[in-house]
């Protein structure tokens, strides 16, 4: 349906007709005979003979206006004279006047349009101009249909990827097989859940000269239901992948990934011939129980089983997951590996376990032992060719970094006792930098390829400085002049071995003693050092050995004090007299004395001994 406004301003509405030229019923009840045509045609039709002006400014109209609204006039479907007219006159914008002529359709006394004056309208030449004006117009309104139309089906098709995507999320698509089995639908776990089972139970059934039923793991062959879960997974990561496992036709095999040890295949082989026949043996190499030369074991003639084909059925069952079976027969074989080819291998080895190999950092060096250079070559004997051999680079890597951390060294921070006033009075510790090797893993490159080339090796370690600190340490008054130069107002405990004493300091002032002792005797003497106090206990019964190696035992000690391993202050009840050597080692005390020090030192309280 379409409207239509004419120049008056009336509405009129109709449906088209089959006709060429458009016929409409109009609302006035006309008969079909009355065509209602576009006002273009009408003013084309009328402006032909006479030349139209474009400057008259009624008679434009915009191309948005044309394009968007169609302006009729109903005419007689063939030539007549109108029954009355009359001819209103009008002014345009410019002022200028004009005529439009208002005619009546034969048979009715109701005008059937105003039809403009042909200066009101653009100039038309031809029907294919009309037909320009209108194809625009067709073109804008049908894609807003068709736009709509594809956005609610988007919006429909999202919705539902969306649920499928969800549903399927972390599991497999549609149309995912493994091994023949459809795992659509499972979760990674129930994946490798099924292919475990699966590879279990699987078996290689052989018969022949020999019966046996091998197992997948018996001929060395290793199903990685991991791995295989992860491809089943990948093929639904993305969005775009699930929809197209949804719109896809048949399956998607996905393969099982398996490993198979021909070594351990060709031993398994080997097994299953009977214990009364020969066994066809390869040479190999081997390293000597002295860790330093490689030798070889002979090869020899005798029976054999085709270990290729054992292996070929191996891998087939781990691919398909479905048991099989094969028939072997024993057959006399050469060995695949000589005496010769072997001792070629071995000779190599140990010409590289001969290249020496030193590493040099200052004054220092680092050399390699023939231990160390024989675990670093890797020999790998084959079942169907001669030795392998190469160096290990971790293994050289994990020497040399070993080595580097021997040269390495933590920076010593230095200690540096000042007074009051600033000066520095002594330097218990002298700082000292540290360095740390760079180049350890260019230096084990080197070696690699030197050994591998067999060729000896000399390097040196690079090395980064680490600047030491210094740390300052304030000390009391009249300290410098004690053994321990304390920090005014620190505990700290003076055992003089020279004297027999123990003196209890503040600082550098005494609060208690001297007091006397007895020390460790000449076989078991008392440490000496500057040490901690880190262990109290009330009452313990001590164990221990005398010089000559017999057991002790002491009960109920009093009052102990340990400040280094099993060095401690304690009270010896069972002494008379003090001020001499005769100890396992701790200090002996007076049991009140030994209660003082005990009650008085804190956990970390330094414990000075000194002769």
């Amino acid at each position: 349906m379409s409207s239509n406004t004419s120049p008056t301003g009336a509405q009129h509405q109709g449906e088209a007709s089959q006709s060429e030229t458009t016929v409409l019923s109009t609302p006035y009840g006309q008969p079909e005979g009355v065509r209602r045509q576009s006002v273009f045609q009408a003013a084309a039709r009328a402006a032909a003979p006479h030349a139209h002006s474009a400057g008259t400014a009624a008679g434009v109209m915009s191309a948005e206006q044309s394009s968007t609204e169609e302006i009729e006039a109903v005419a007689p479907a063939a030539a007549s004279e109108p029954v009355s007219s009359s001819e209103p006159t009008l002014r345009d914008a410019s002022g200028t006047e004009r005529t439009e002529r208002t005619e009546v359709t034969a048979g009715t006394d109701r005008p059937a349009a105003v039809v403009p004056a042909p200066s009101s309208f653009p100039a038309v030449t031809s029907p294919e101009a009309e037909s320009s004006r209108e194809e625009p117009r067709r073109r804008r309104r049908w894609p807003l249909g068709v736009a709509a139309a594809a956005l609610l089906l988007l919006g429909v098709v999202g919705a539902g990827g969306y649920a499928y995507a969800a549903h399927y999320d972390g599991r497999a698509v549609p149309g995912t097989t493994v091994a023949g089995t459809d795992v659509s639908g499972k979760s990674r776990q129930e994946i490798v859940a099924t292919i475990e089972e699966r590879a279990k139970n699987t078996k290689v059934g052989i018969s022949g000269d020999v019966t046996a039923s091998a197992s997948l793991t018996d001929l060395g062959t290793t199903v990685d239901a991991q791995a295989t879960a992860d491809a089943v997974m990948a093929r639904g990561d993305t969005l775009g992948e699930k929809l197209r496992a949804l719109v896809s036709q048949g399956k998607s095999e996905v393969p099982v990934v398996s490993t198979t040890d021909k070594t351990k295949v060709s031993s398994y082989a080997t097994s299953l011939i009977p214990e009364d026949r020969a066994k066809a043996r390869n040479a190999t190499v081997v390293l000597g129980e002295d860790g330093t030369t490689f030798t070889t074991t002979s090869s020899a003639k005798g029976s054999s089983l085709d270990a290729n084909t054992l292996a070929q059925a191996a891998q087939k069952a781990a691919t398909s997951l479905d048991s099989s079976s094969i028939s072997l027969t024993i057959t006399d074989a050469a060995p695949k590996v000589s005496d010769s080819d072997a001792q070629k291998v071995a000779d190599k080895a140990n010409g590289w376990v001969s290249q020496d190999v030193t590493i040099t950092m200052g004054e220092d060096s680092y050399t390699a032992e023939n231990t160390d250079k024989a675990s670093w070559i890797k020999i790998t004997n084959s079942t169907e060719s001669a030795p392998t051999i190469a160096v290990d680079s971790s293994k050289v890597s994990q020497w040399v970094k070993s080595q580097a951390e021997e040269a390495s060294s933590e920076p010593v921070t230095g200690e540096r006792n000042v007074n009051a006033s600033g000066q520095v009075v002594s330097t218990p510790t002298e700082a000292k930098d540290g360095k740390t090797v760079n180049n350890a893993d260019a230096v084990a490159t080197s070696i690699t390829q030197s050994l591998g080339s067999n060729k000896a090796y000399s390097g040196s370690f690079e090395a980064t400085t680490v600047k030491a600190e210094w740390k300052e340490r304030t000390i009391a008054n009249g300290a410098e002049k004690l053994p321990y130069q304390a920090a005014p107002g620190e505990k700290w405990v003076d055992l003089n071995l020279s004297n027999k004493t123990v003196t209890a300091y503040e600082g550098a002032t005494v609060v208690h003693g001297p007091v006397s002792i007895v020390d460790g005797a000449a076989e078991t003497p008392t440490v000496t050092g500057t040490y901690k106090v880190y262990l109290q206990y009330e009452s313990q019964t001590m164990r221990g050995e005398n010089a000559d190696g017999s057991p002790y035992v002491a009960e109920d000690v009093p009052w102990v004090s340990y400040f280094y391993s099993g060095y401690a202050f304690h009270g010896a009840g069972w002494r008379s007299s003090f001020g001499y050597s005769g100890s396992h080692g701790c200090v002996n005390m007076p049991v009140p004395e030994a209660q003082w020090i005990y009650n008085w030192v804190d956990t970390n309280t330094v414990v000075h001994s000194h002769y």
